[in-house]
């Protein structure tokens, strides 16, 4: 196995080498599904890929308002003081160019754990799904039966 970032397990959490598993999207190609995509920005946030974040989050994102560059810089400096160790999807659900997903991201910020779940909102946008926005929870100590169970533990 080559030595590289590429050889390496990929930190999305699929326990696939990154050639064969993120690096794709990382450089370029449009993820079909929206766990692959919720897996694909978690390897960036990782890897410190602020670029690749920038370009999967939707237009109508604050983020996208602010200067490209500085919004790159910042996503990108994230993985100096974040640790991001696991990420499980617990649910996705699709309709038409509107889709949801539910997943709990293991983090750690200077050893302090601070990992959450999210259901994220997306939207296919140029024949690529990107991440519109999301509600945070703290991390979930079981998984969900679905995403309508999930709102249910809301209200």
């Amino acid at each position: 196995m080559a030595k590289g970032s590429r050889a390496k397990t990929c930190p999305c959490g699929s326990g696939e080498i990154y050639r064969a598993c993120c690096a794709p999207f990382h450089a370029g190609a449009e993820p079909e599904t929206l766990t692959a995509l919720v897996r694909s920005r978690f390897a960036a946030f990782a890897m410190g890929d602020g670029a690749y974040l920038y370009r999967t989050t939707h237009p109508a994102h604050p983020l996208r308002a602010r200067p490209k560059g500085a919004v790159v810089r910042e996503l990108s400096s994230a993985k100096q003081r974040l640790r991001y160790r696991d990420l499980t999807v617990h649910a996705e659900q699709i309709d038409g160019d509107a889709g949801q997903a539910l997943f709990t991201a293991r983090v750690f910020e200077r050893g302090r754990d601070v990992s959450f779940s999210e259901l994220s909102d997306f939207a296919r946008v140029d024949g690529g799904w990107r991440y519109l926005e999301g509600l945070t929870v703290p991390a979930l100590d079981e998984a969900p039966a679905s995403i309508e169970a999930f709102l249910e533990t809301l209200e």
